[in-house]
């Protein structure tokens, strides 16, 4: 070990400082919402350019088992699935050429 404070180790420090004055209730902290995609939503999504999780799968490449998850609230998309399913919502021919060219 080192006396030698790094600046990682300066912004780890400052951070738990600042989350320690948050629950002292010194400051308050910007809360950022991320927009849960609903399974019903997921399920549209699916059923607008796809008859089955099958297909989904053949036509865009993300396995049926983990749309079926999603359709069923079982699992949630991470913020790049829920990226990949708006552009699907809107212009599924994009993300299927993509997928063919992989």
């Amino acid at each position: 070990m080192t006396d030698k404070r790094t600046e990682l180790g300066t912004a780890i420090e400052e951070g738990l400082r600042e989350a320690l004055a948050w629950k002292r209730g010194e400051i308050a902290l910007e809360a950022v919402n991320v927009d849960p995609m609903p399974a019903e939503r997921i399920r549209a999504i699916r059923k607008k350019v796809a008859r089955s999780a099958k297909e989904f799968e053949r036509r865009f490449g993300i396995p049926a088992a983990t749309v079926s998850n999603w359709e069923q609230g079982r699992r949630s998309p991470d913020p790049a699935g829920r990226l990949l399913l708006k552009v699907l919502e809107r212009h599924p021919e994009i993300v299927e050429a993509a997928a063919q060219v992989a």
